[in-house]
C-alpha cells in the first residue's frame, strides 16, 4: 500500500479528486492520506471512499457551495469584470465583507457537515491526518484523527482550511489558520506512520513546506500539466476541466500515455521518427536550409546537424532529446499554437492527421500561441521572428513525411 499526500490549493482541489479517479482504475490501494486545507477535506473524503459525492461536488463546482456572500459579485470581482456602472454596489460588497471580518464560509461549514462521517473515518482501514495552524497558541498543529477529540474532526478540517480571508471563526475557544501556513504538503506527517512509498499531489499552490526528513522516501509526485486557475476561484468549468487534467496527468504518471502537455498513445518506435526526417528529399531539406544560411553540402548531414539544431534551439528542447522526443515536442507545439483541444487522450496517428489538417488552414504568417500551456511556453516563442515562422513551416513539412 501507498500513502497519499494532498497539498492545499482553495478551488483547485478538484485536481486531486482526478487523480483519485485514476488510481482507482490503477488499482492502487491507499493506506493512509494526509492533507492540508482543501486536501484535508478532500482526503477525508478518500478516506471514506466517497467518489461519487466528491467528484460530482467538484464537477459541479459553484461559489454558494463555499461561501455565503454574493456569488455573482464575488466573481466579478474575482475576474475584475466589473460594471463601472454598479460602483456603489461593488463598494457595499466589500464594505460588507470588511465588516464581517471577511468572507462567510457557512456555507463549506455545513458542507464538511454533511459529508463527513467521522464514525467511518475512526473505523477506515486507511489512516487520516491534517494540519493546521492554532493563532491561540501560536504552533503548528499535525493531527491524526486519534489526536483529534470525538465529534471535533469536521471542526478541525475546517481549521485546516481557514484561508486569511474568511470570516474567523473559533473551535473550543481558540482561533486558527490554514494549515498551508506551516506545511502545505504534509509529506513528514505521512512519513511518521512509516509509508516510505509516497504519491504526493500538488496543486500549484504557493505556501509554505517543510523540508522533507527522511530522504529514502520514494515520492511520486503528480504535477498539474496546465494552470488550475486561482486560489479562490469556485468556478465550474474550471473545476471540470482540473478534474480531467488530474485524471489524465496521473495515467501519464503511470505510462498510460505520454507526450509533454498532450496525452498521446500509440506512439511509434524511435527508429520510425528518424526514418521521418531522413525521407525528406534533398530539394526540401536545401530549401529549409537555405533560410538561415545554408544551401550546399551533404544534405543528410545539413538536417541533423544543423536544422534540428535551430528547432531546439528554437522550441527551447535539449540537444541530448532523441529524435523522437524533438518530433513530439514540436508536433505538440502545432497543435497548442493551433488551438488543438489538450484535455483529451489520441493516438498518434490521429494527432498527426490532425495537426496536418489544422496546419493547412492557419495563417501562414503567424501562430496562434496565447493558449500555449506553460510546459511548452518559452521566452523565445513570445517574440516571434520571421524565422521562426519559416520553422514552422519547416514543422509541417516534417510531420507531413511518413514511412
Amino acid at each position: 500500500m501507498v500513502g497519499m499526500v494532498l497539498q492545499g490549493g482553495g478551488a483547485k482541489g478538484g485536481y486531486q479528486i482526478g487523480v483519485w479517479k485514476a488510481l482507482r482504475e490503477l488499482n492502487i490501494e491507499i493506506g493512509c492520506v494526509t492533507g492540508t486545507s482543501v486536501g484535508a477535506i478532500n482526503g477525508a473524503l478518500i478516506v471514506q471512499d466517497k467518489f461519487d459525492e466528491a467528484y460530482d461536488f467538484w464537477y459541479n463546482m459553484d461559489p454558494r457551495l463555499v461561501i455565503k456572500d454574493d456569488p455573482e459579485i464575488y466573481h466579478q470581482l474575482l475576474t475584475r469584470n466589473i460594471d463601472i456602472k454598479n460602483m456603489q454596489m461593488y463598494f457595499e460588497y466589500v464594505k460588507n465583507i470588511i465588516k464581517q471580518k471577511g468572507f462567510d464560509i457557512e456555507p463549506l461549514k455545513d458542507l464538511i457537515n454533511k459529508a463527513v462521517d467521522e464514525t467511518c473515518i475512526r473505523n477506515s482501514s486507511i489512516d487520516f491526518g491534517l494540519v493546521t495552524v492554532s493563532l491561540s497558541d501560536w504552533k503548528p498543529m499535525e493531527l491524526y484523527v486519534k489526536d483529534i477529540d470525538e465529534g471535533k474532526l469536521g471542526d478541525y478540517l475546517l481549521a485546516s482550511s481557514f484561508l486569511p480571508g474568511f470570516k474567523p471563526q473559533t473551535i473550543d475557544g481558540k482561533k486558527f489558520l490554514d494549515g498551508g501556513f506551516y506545511d502545505n504538503m504534509p509529506i513528514n506527517l505521512m512519513a511518521k506512520k512509516g509509508y516510505k512509498e509516497i504519491i504526493a499531489v500538488e496543486l500549484n499552490a504557493l505556501a509554505i513546506e517543510q523540508p522533507v526528513k527522511d530522504k529514502e522516501l520514494v515520492i511520486r509526485r503528480i504535477r498539474p500539466s496546465g494552470d488550475l486557475g486561482r486560489l479562490l476561484e469556485f468556478d465550474k468549468e474550471r473545476s471540470r476541466n482540473n478534474l480531467i487534467m488530474g485524471y489524465l496527468d496521473t495515467m501519464k504518471s503511470y505510462g498510460k500515455n505520454k507526450g509533454s502537455a498532450y496525452y498521446l498513445t500509440d506512439i511509434p518506435e524511435e527508429s520510425v521518427f528518424f526514418n521521418k526526417l531522413i525521407q525528406l528529399s534533398d530539394e526540401q531539406i536545401f530549401s529549409m536550409g537555405k533560410t538561415i544560411g545554408y544551401d550546399t553540402g551533404y544534405s543528410k548531414r545539413l538536417l541533423l546537424e544543423v536544422i534540428v539544431s535551430e528547432l531546439c534551439e528554437m522550441l527551447g528542447f535539449d540537444l541530448s532529446m532523441s529524435y523522437g522526443e524533438i518530433v513530439l515536442g514540436a508536433l505538440e507545439y502545432l497543435a497548442a499554437a493551433t488551438n488543438i483541444e489538450r484535455l483529451k487522450v489520441y493516438d498518434y496517428e490521429t494527432f498527426l492527421s490532425l495537426i496536418l489538417k489544422k496546419c493547412e488552414k492557419a495563417p501562414q504568417k503567424t501562430f496562434d500561441i496565447e493558449f500555449m500551456p506553460n510546459v511548452l511556453r518559452r521566452q523565445s516563442l513570445v517574440q516571434k521572428t520571421f524565422k521562426e515562422e519559416l520553422l514552422m513551416k519547416w514543422l509541417v513539412l516534417m510531420a507531413s513525411s511518413r514511412t
